[in-house]
């Protein structure tokens, strides 16, 4: 998985950026609605050497 989860909730549109390590495994509940998240893209932070 990459460094970074975005994240988005069908229920009211909001979406968040979240470290993949602190979400990874867990059900992210929406700020706004309280609606189950669901990951939508995924990508590394971290330039090639």
């Amino acid at each position: 998985m990459g460094d970074t989860v975005w994240w988005s909730c069908a229920g009211c549109g909001s979406y968040a950026e979240l470290p993949a390590e602190e979400s990874e495994g867990f059900d992210i509940t929406c700020p706004d609605c309280a609606a189950d998240m669901t990951p939508q893209w995924t990508w590394d932070d971290r330039q090639a050497a």
